[in-house]
């Protein structure tokens, strides 16, 4: 049988510390919050051409990347159905360098339903969904121009958060 030697102990050891590391690396992470609502990154969507005459359609998945949000108060399904749902103006405007940061406040008892319509870069197809009533707060931090006007293909995506 052969020595075992101080390299082969601490490979040992550090093998044997893994699950210990893995265990406190998960209690220390920060806790996911109930409350929070983000919109997804990216939205796939399945494009179903519509072929004329003598041609075969061929449907494939598109990927479209987050570009913004509406928030609209009342019920969901008649907004939905409208031309233009009757978006929420944001409560306050703050630009920052080259960004404008804008923030919709909520009281603690609202009486109408809020929710939350994610766009996505290059479709009409959105998501929605209700905002829970324990949210307070949305803000969305969009790119600007030097102009201060929100650039429609932003080098990063908006970050957006309710909460």
């Amino acid at each position: 049988m052969e020595a075992s030697t101080g390299w082969d102990y601490a490979v040992t050891a550090m093998l044997r510390a893994l699950p210990l590391l893995a265990v406190l690396a998960a209690t220390t992470a920060p806790p996911a919050r109930a409350d929070e609502v983000r919109c997804p990154a990216s939205l796939t969507v399945q494009a179903q051409p519509e072929a004329p005459g003598g041609w075969s359609p061929y449907p494939a998945k598109d990927q479209h990347a987050f570009a913004g949000v509406t928030l609209v108060e009342g019920d969901w399904a008649s907004q939905m159905a409208a031309p233009a749902p009757a978006a929420l103006e944001p409560d306050r405007s703050l630009r920052r360098g080259r960004s404008e940061i804008r923030q919709w406040d909520f009281p603690a008892a609202r009486r109408d339903n809020v929710f939350l319509i994610c766009r996505y870069a290059g479709t009409q197809a959105t998501l929605a969904i209700d905002l829970p009533r324990t949210v307070r707060r949305c803000q969305i931090t969009e790119e600007t121009d030097a102009r201060g006007m929100v650039l429609d293909k932003p080098a990063t995506a908006p970050q957006f958060l309710c909460r």
